[in-house]
C-alpha cells in the first residue's frame, strides 16, 4: 500500500509535463523559422544592394547588421547649407540682429548622391514576426545629416515596422537609398523656375559649411565617376560598347572609348593640327570646340601632351598681335599681351609685361625695366614707330596693326606727345641758344651776345654758340674777321628806336 500511494506523490508534480514541452517546441519552431526569415532577407537584400550589406554578424541576442546606404538624388538638386550658429540666431529676438553678418548660408552645385548613412541594428531572434529590429548606432558620414534631426528619423524608420512584418530592412534601405527621408524630415524645398521646370533644393544645418561643402562634391564627384565606370556605352566613332572605365567622357558629355579616342588624337598632335584634337562628335565638330587640358591629359600620352602644350601656345602668341619677346637677351621668351578690362586699357599699366619664364617685368613700348605707369619711355625710344604710324595714310590696315600690337590709347598718347615735342624741338631751335657746356637752352628777351650760363656758368655767345673765354669774353666781338665781329649787340630796325620829327625853321 505505501509503493503505489508513494509512485503517485511523486508522478503528480510531473502531469503537466507535456504542456510545457509544447510551448517550448512552438517557441522553437518559431525562432527557427524567423532565423530563416532572416537569412532569407539578408539574401535578397545583398542580391539588390550588395554594396550596401557591409556585415552580418550572429551574437547570442540576435544577428548585428551593418548598413552604408548612400543617398542618391534624382534629379540633381542643390544642397544648401546653413551655418547652425545662423539657424540658432532666427530663433532669437529681433534685437541680435547685428550678429547676422557674420554667417551665411552656402550653396553647391547640383549634386547627384550625398555621403552614405551607416546604420547598425540587431535582428532579434523574434524578428521578423513578434518583434522588431533594434537599432543601436545611426549617423551619416562627414557629419551631413543634421544632428537634430537623427532622432525623428530614427522615430520614422521604428514606426515602419508592424507585427505583421515579413521584413522592413528592403523599406528601410530604400527609404534612405531613394532620398525619402529628405522629404518626410522637410529637408528639401520645390522652387518652380516656370510652367514647366523647378528646382529642388535640400536645406541642412552644420557647424562648418565651408569644411563641409568640398565633401560634399568631391563625394558627388567620386559617386558619378564609380557610375560611370560601371555603365556601358557605344563608342561613336567604332560603334561597340565598352564599360565606362573604359571609355572618357569629355566636358560635352559625349563619350568615346579610349582606344580611339588616343589614335585620333595622337595623330592630330602628330601632324600639329591642334584644331581638331575635340569632340569628333558631328555637332562639336560643327561649332568649333576644342579639347580642354582636363580632357586630353586623360587620353594621350605624356610626350604627346608635351607637344600639345607646345602647339597651343605657338598658336596663341602667332595669334596674339601684342606679343613681344623678353628684352632679356639669354630669356627671349615670347610674352602675351594682358586680358586688361577697358578702364585698365586706358591707363598706363596697359604697357606692363612680366616674362613667364624669367619673371622679369618691363615695359612693352621701349622694352626697358618697368617704369611704372606714369613715367613716359624715353621719346627717342618710341620715335620709330610713332613715325612709321604717322607715315601711313588713315585706315591703312598696318595703322590698325600697331593699333592693335601697342593698344589704341597708347598710340594715340604717344602720337600727341610726339607732336608737342616736335613742336617744341622746332621753337627752340628757331628762339633758343643751347649752352655749350651742359646744354640747357637759353631765351634771349634783351642785351647783349656775351651770355653766363646760369647752370654750369659757362661763357658763350647768343649768336653763334662759340664758348668764350671767362677771362677775356669780350675779344670774340671785338677780333676783326670773326663772324661776331662788332655783334656783341644784334641792331634790330625799329627797335628802341625814337621817332624823328620834322621841324620847320623860319627864314633867317
Amino acid at each position: 500500500m505505501f509503493l503505489p500511494d508513494a509512485m503517485s506523490s511523486l508522478v503528480a508534480p510531473f502531469e503537466n509535463i507535456p504542456h510545457v514541452y509544447d510551448l517550448c517546441t512552438h517557441e522553437s519552431n518559431g525562432q527557427e523559422e524567423c532565423a530563416m526569415m532572416q537569412e532569407e532577407e539578408w539574401e535578397v537584400l545583398k542580391s539588390i544592394y550588395p554594396d550596401i550589406c557591409i556585415s552580418n554578424d550572429a551574437g547570442p541576442s540576435g544577428r548585428t547588421i551593418k548598413l552604408e546606404i548612400p543617398v542618391e538624388l534624382s534629379p540633381a538638386q542643390t544642397v544648401t547649407i546653413v551655418p547652425s550658429q545662423l539657424n540658432t540666431y532666427q530663433q532669437q529676438s529681433a534685437s541680435h540682429q547685428s550678429h547676422t553678418h557674420a554667417v551665411c548660408p552656402t550653396t553647391t552645385n547640383p549634386l547627384t548622391a550625398l555621403p552614405p548613412f551607416l546604420l547598425a541594428l540587431i535582428l532579434p531572434p523574434q524578428y521578423p514576426l513578434h518583434a522588431p529590429p533594434r537599432i543601436t548606432a545611426l549617423a551619416s558620414t562627414h557629419a551631413w545629416f543634421p544632428s537634430s534631426k537623427i532622432r525623428d528619423l530614427h522615430a520614422l524608420l521604428a514606426g515602419m515596422w508592424t507585427s505583421d512584418s515579413h521584413g522592413i530592412l528592403y523599406s528601410w534601405v530604400e527609404f534612405l537609398h531613394s532620398g525619402d527621408v529628405l522629404d518626410s524630415l522637410n529637408l528639401s524645398s520645390s522652387t518652380r523656375k516656370n510652367q514647366s521646370a523647378s528646382t529642388i533644393t535640400i536645406t541642412i544645418v552644420n557647424q562648418s559649411p565651408s569644411t563641409l561643402l568640398p565633401l560634399l562634391e568631391s563625394y558627388d564627384a567620386r559617386a558619378q565617376d564609380a557610375t560611370f565606370a560601371e555603365t556601358s556605352y557605344p563608342c561613336a566613332i567604332c560603334l561597340s560598347p565598352y564599360k565606362g572605365r573604359h571609355c572618357v567622357r569629355l566636358a560635352c558629355a559625349h563619350v568615346f572609348c579610349r582606344s580611339c579616342l588616343l589614335d585620333f588624337w595622337g595623330s592630330c598632335i602628330a601632324e600639329g593640327d591642334i584644331g581638331r584634337v575635340g569632340c569628333p562628335d558631328p555637332a562639336c565638330v560643327k561649332a568649333g570646340h576644342e579639347a580642354g587640358e582636363d580632357d586630353v591629359v586623360r587620353v594621350v600620352q605624356e610626350e604627346e601632351m608635351r607637344r600639345w602644350k607646345w602647339l597651343r601656345t605657338k598658336r596663341a602668341l602667332e595669334r596674339d598681335p601684342g606679343m613681344i619677346h623678353c628684352p632679356v637677351v639669354f630669356c627671349q621668351t615670347p610674352v602675351p599681351s594682358p586680358k586688361l578690362s577697358e578702364e585698365e586699357d586706358e591707363s598706363g599699366w596697359a604697357r606692363l609685361r612680366t616674362c613667364p619664364a624669367c619673371e622679369n617685368s618691363f615695359c612693352a613700348l621701349c622694352r626697358r625695366t618697368w617704369h611704372g605707369p606714369i613715367s613716359e619711355c624715353p621719346i627717342r625710344v618710341t620715335d620709330a614707330f610713332v613715325l612709321e604710324y604717322l607715315t601711313l595714310p588713315e585706315g591703312d590696315v598696318r595703322r590698325a596693326e600697331i593699333e592693335r600690337r601697342w593698344g589704341r590709347a597708347n598710340v594715340r598718347r604717344l602720337v600727341e606727345k610726339h607732336e608737342d615735342e616736335r613742336k617744341n624741338r622746332e621753337w627752340m631751335e628757331k628762339s633758343t641758344m643751347g649752352c655749350p657746356g651742359c646744354g640747357v637752352h637759353v631765351e634771349k628777351s634783351v642785351g647783349c651776345n656775351h651770355m653766363t650760363c646760369a647752370k654750369c656758368k659757362q661763357h658763350f655767345c647768343y649768336r653763334c654758340g662759340e664758348k668764350l673765354s671767362p677771362t677775356e669774353p669780350y675779344k670774340h666781338f671785338n677780333t676783326p674777321g670773326l663772324g661776331c665781329f662788332s655783334k656783341l649787340f644784334d641792331y634790330v630796325p625799329g627797335e628802341n628806336e625814337m621817332e624823328w620829327q620834322e621841324i620847320e625853321f623860319g627864314d633867317i
